[in-house]
């Protein structure tokens, strides 16, 4: 077992989240806490550094004092805190709104449409057997999942047909992405119980 001291906390700390498994007691509640007050504090230290090196200097060193705008945009937020004052963040939250929507169409449209469009304009035959399949999966199932969302077209054999290509697509797409997810979990566990069994009490070999 090792003495490092660093270690023991980060496998104390480790039990007790996973603590929850058995039932709610107050070791969870303790780590939770930590958890919660350490990311909150992180945070806290982030935007003040993110404050003083991409405002407050760039305005004393560079001269850059157009900077003051976003600093008062940001210091508007906090008139909530103040009586009377809580009519005034609904300017910087206004701004904020807009930019974020407009920045997520514009993410959306690109990478969800433009770029799936794109990426559909293949050559179906490819260099090698496997290539060629896995072009036709591609455009036959995106065609087919475009098709399954045709409500209000006449609904001919062929389309219901599309439509049932599109269906299986979708499930094997979601089955897909639920394991990757479960996959992911699964291996963060086992990254755990190796630093656990191997780091901490050395029942199994670490590189």
């Amino acid at each position: 077992m090792t003495t490092n001291w660093e270690v023991w906390v980060s496998a104390l700390l480790t039990l007790g989240a996973y603590s929850i498994l058995f039932s709610e007691n107050k070791f969870f509640q303790l780590v939770e806490h930590i958890f919660v007050g350490v990311g909150a504090g992180f945070a806290v230290v982030v935007n003040y550094y993110s404050i003083v090196n991409k405002g407050i200097k760039p305005m004393t060193g560079k001269g850059e004092w157009w900077l003051i705008i976003p600093l008062l945009i940001g210091v508007m937020l906090f008139g909530r805190f103040v009586k009377g004052m809580a009519w005034i963040t609904r300017i910087p939250i206004s701004l904020l709104v807009g930019i974020g929507v407009a920045l997520a169409l514009r993410g959306a449209v690109q990478a969800e449409l433009v770029q799936q469009i794109s990426a559909n304009f293949i050559n179906v035959v490819g260099k090698t057997p496997g290539a060629t399949i896995n072009n036709l999966v591609m455009v036959v199932g995106t065609i087919g999942t475009i098709m399954y969302f045709f409500f209000t077209y006449k609904q001919t054999p062929i389309v219901m047909a599309g439509s049932a290509v599109g269906k299986w697509i979708m499930m094997v797409a979601f089955g897909a992405a639920f394991g990757n997810a479960v996959q992911g979990r699964i291996s963060l566990l086992i990254s755990r119980l190796q630093y656990l069994f191997g780091t901490w009490i050395h029942l199994i070999p670490t590189k």
